[in-house]
């Protein structure tokens, strides 16, 4: 900082790592750089958040490690009315169970600046607007803008439709209780001006030209997670061989009919597989799986990724960006409407193909993983996001952004 002294910033996000793992990078770099963090989280990241270097501020989640209770056949490629309407409601609740436990962590240890989650980070929004703490909002996904976001241009959503405006209506009491100079549709939509932290570079977002500089699109920060523990190729086999890295994150990944599929693909193909497929489905029901194909409930996603040559994706953004971190091209499944778009704009720039869904088999499992191997667009395309990942500065450039800030606005004590 100009001024030689450190800072304390304060962090929030919902409790996914699609959330809290994107923002861990900068949260390193700064406490490395003598500030002081804390980030609100709960018990289920503790482990992260102390990795990182930052102070855990505990809360009680309505939403922490739930499963989704639906069936992929009713996820629809586009976001509708009735989806978003579930998610505001779910982000509600969510807001006034946290509201009052994250108000009395900054009343008691007042920060110089908030980084919240946007556009889901209600609570830390309302608190420092409430506090007068300066705040700056993080996309872990797409920016939102004057001529281009999600909302406008990728989902089906009727603003006016009855179950959204119940949910506008208890948005605006909660406002009004507690005094906020925020309309509640900006809260429900996330700011759509700046400045913002954007971890996606330029290129990678749609329209990314339109955004102005205070739109400060750095990339991934990515943070070491050495919790996430430890992993090397099996046999200490090279690189002679092709790997294929196959996840479909840590919430729609309860489909044991999915990674049959893979595994039935790529049984008879000279490569080396790594499957992650998380808590929810019986490892000891998937047959015929070859020695050359590795399932793991948890792989350390980075370090298999530094040696993959294909990512078989549910084109999560934060999937994608560690991806595209590595020069990894990607066959992108994508689970929900959002992470479709993803996966739109993965094959707009040549950086993958798309499979859908309801289309797996093992056939065209294995057709896609070969289409991407075999042809050297893919890989050179993804080098090139590589390269300009690592040209928009990450995690040096967003903590000069957080210093920058608390310089021009750093609340007198």
């Amino acid at each position: 900082m100009s001024d030689g002294s450190p800072a304390h910033i304060a962090f929030f996000s919902l409790p996914g790592h699609g959330h809290v793992n994107p923002a861990l990078g900068v949260v390193e770099e700064l406490t490395a750089r003598g500030h002081r963090v804390s980030f609100a989280a709960t018990d289920r990241f503790a482990a992260a958040v102390a990795e990182a270097g930052a102070e855990l501020v505990r809360y009680e989640s309505t939403m922490d490690g739930l499963p989704v209770a639906d069936d992929a056949a009713d996820r629809a490629d586009r976001f509708g009315s009735g989806d978003l309407a579930k998610v505001l409601l779910d982000l509600l609740r969510e807001t006034l169970a946290v509201l009052g436990p994250l108000d009395r962590a900054f009343a008691a240890d007042r920060p110089d600046l908030v980084v919240y989650d946007d556009p889901s980070g209600w609570a830390a929004r309302l608190i420092a607007a409430r506090r007068g703490i300066p705040a700056l909002p993080y996309r872990t996904t797409f920016a939102a803008g004057a001529d281009w976001s999600l909302a406008r241009h990728r989902t089906d959503v009727d603003p006016t439709a009855p179950e959204i405006m119940r949910v506008f209506h208890g948005i605006a009491r909660l406002l009004t209780r507690l005094n906020v100079a925020i309309e509640p549709a900006e809260l429900m939509a996330g700011s759509e001006s700046g400045p913002a932290l954007v971890f996606v570079p330029r290129e990678f977002q749609f329209r990314g030209e339109t955004f102005g500089e205070d739109f400060h699109f750095v990339g991934p920060c990515l943070a070491r997670r050495a919790v996430d523990g430890e992993w090397s190729r099996a046999g200490g086999v090279g690189r002679e061989r092709p790997l294929v890295f196959v996840s479909l994150g840590t919430i729609h990944n309860d489909n044991v009919a999915f990674f049959q599929s893979c595994v039935d693909a790529f049984a008879g193909l000279p490569w080396d597989v790594v499957m992650a497929v998380g808590n929810q489905i019986d490892t000891a029901v998937l047959s015929g799986v070859p020695a050359h194909v590795e399932v793991r409930r948890h792989v350390p996603q980075l370090q298999v990724l530094r040696e993959a040559d294909l990512f078989v994706t549910h084109a999560g953004m934060g999937s994608v960006m560690e991806s595209l971190s590595f020069g990894v091209p990607m066959v992108a499944i994508p689970q929900m409407s959002e992470q479709r778009a993803n996966a739109d704009r993965v094959v707009e720039l040549g950086l993958g193909a798309l499979l859908h869904r309801d289309r797996v088999t093992a056939q065209a499992l294995r057709e896609a993983a070969r289409g991407v191997l075999g042809a050297p667009s893919y890989a050179e395309r993804a080098g090139w996001m590589r390269e300009r990942i690592a040209a928009s500065g990450g995690a040096p450039a967003a903590a000069d952004l957080l210093e920058s800030l608390v310089a021009q606005m750093r609340v007198p004590r």
